[in-house]
């Protein structure tokens, strides 16, 4: 985009890229635009930035709902939030989940302050809409998810289903979204784009991440048990407070408490019931996670004995502890052994002996080896993409080809190729020589 100044329609090699909504990208634009630093830190800023605003939103929502003058006790789903592992992690990767947790948790805690706190039922479900079609433009459609697990179990708990059937409720939130959707919609329809090609991009999204098989069975339990234990520790246990004791002497705290349950536990169980969904497809809702945490130790004084302060220090230290320990294992153990596109892309720009082009056949190389070969270590000025084999089969002599195993397979090889086996990840790939 900051190359094309084109930020209306996204393109990669030239040709229009619609797979990923464009929000996340138009961040990463601005992020890169403002520092002129076009380095993974500014990714990983966007990503750290993101979980910092998640934090403070918890902070402000809960200010409303205790109303207390503590500051420890105003702090705690923040703290909460900022020290799960898992929002740990994802705040220190360039990679989309950060963000699109904030927007998730702004527009379904949102609805909950407005409609809950404030009263402003009929506003709480169109700002609510609104801030959901950016999220919609920053992970498709199935950025509603989490607000309706957690939406239509609730209403029912409070006799308001009816609310998902008024024109000044439910039917606001639709307007919402289609608002900011059909916005964006509309521009491209102006700039002669098909609406199809971009359900097409989206649903294709939908059906590989349904078929995915990166994880097998097994793997996917241990993800979503001793993974999830691993990664939501140690506030996981202040859960086991609600088997003791439920919120009800105080309406509110018990309305905040079922609307997060039912946001954490039930998209927990949605996703767990898909094999190919990775344990980091939840992290939008561990916002509600963080809350419900926080709530038991409103109570912790009245049913034990023991010092909250100095039980929460502790394990925040105990947290800081071992994500030290875990970094300074993980991180020797990945730069030897999972550094893929780095080590691709080192040996790709030695193969390529000083040639400034690469070609690229049929399939679009893993984004992070067009990263490190164009931007990190500057080893490619140009790539140019073949849409057919037919044209890959008349390329220039001197030239490379970098083309994916599977395209290569089945067509005849001219004499003038000479193939060089690559593996990027789990994926064959060839870079060829045309002599």
């Amino acid at each position: 985009m900051l190359e094309t100044k084109n930020f209306l329609i996204p393109t990669l090699f030239g040709e229009p890229y619609f797979t990923k909504p464009p929000v996340f990208n138009w961040v990463l634009a601005g992020a890169f635009a403002i520092t002129r630093d076009y380095s993974e830190w500014t990714a990983r800023m966007v990503s750290s930035l993101s979980v910092i605003l998640t934090s403070l939103f918890l902070l402000f929502l809960w200010k409303e709902v205790v109303k207390t003058s503590s500051l420890f006790t105003l702090l705690l789903p923040s703290l909460i939030y900022l020290t799960t592992p898992e929002v740990i992690d994802k705040a220190l990767r360039a990679e989309i989940d950060a963000f699109y947790s904030l927007l998730v948790a702004l527009y379904v805690y949102l609805w909950f302050y407005l409609y809950e706190i404030k009263q402003r039922k009929s506003l709480s479900y169109l700002l609510a809409g609104i801030i959901a079609g950016f999220a919609v433009l920053t992970k498709t459609f199935q950025a509603l998810l989490f607000f309706y697990l957690a939406l239509v179990p609730y209403l029912y708990t409070e006799s308001s289903l009816r609310d998902l059937f008024k024109l000044n409720r439910h039917f606001l939130f639709l307007f919402g979204v289609c608002l900011v959707f059909c916005s964006w919609i509309f521009s491209l329809h102006l700039k002669g784009i098909d609406i199809t090609q971009i359900i097409d991009s989206w649903i294709g999204e939908y059906k590989s991440a349904a078929l995915a098989k990166e994880m097998s069975p097994s793997q996917h339990f241990i993800a979503y048990t001793l993974g999830a234990l691993f990664s939501l520790s140690p506030w996981l246990f202040f859960l086991s407070f609600y088997l003791k004791h439920l919120p009800k002497d105080n309406p509110l705290h018990y309305k905040l408490f079922k609307y997060s349950a039912f946001l954490f536990i039930l998209s927990y169980f949605f996703h767990f019931l898909f094999p190919g969904a990775r344990f980091r497809y939840i992290m939008p809702s561990l916002s509600g996670f963080a809350i419900l945490c926080a709530i038991p130790m409103l109570y912790m004084d009245k049913v034990f004995s023991f010092s909250l302060k100095k039980l929460f220090t502790a394990l925040i230290v105990l947290v800081f502890i071992g994500k030290q320990a875990y970094t300074f294992f993980y991180y020797s153990y990945h730069t030897k052994n999972l550094n893929y596109y780095r080590r691709a892309a080192l040996e790709v720009a030695e193969l390529l002996q000083g040639k400034r082009t690469l070609y690229l056949c049929k399939d679009f190389p893993p984004h992070h080896l067009v990263y490190y070969l164009k931007y990190r270590y500057r080893a490619v000025d140009d790539f140019i993409y073949l849409r057919k084999i037919e044209e890959c089969q008349s390329i220039p002599a001197g030239a490379f080809v970098f083309i994916e195993r599977r395209s290569f397979e089945g067509i005849e090889i001219p004499r003038n190729w000479v193939t060089i086996p690559l593996k990027v990840r789990k994926k064959d790939y060839f870079l060829i020589k045309v002599q």
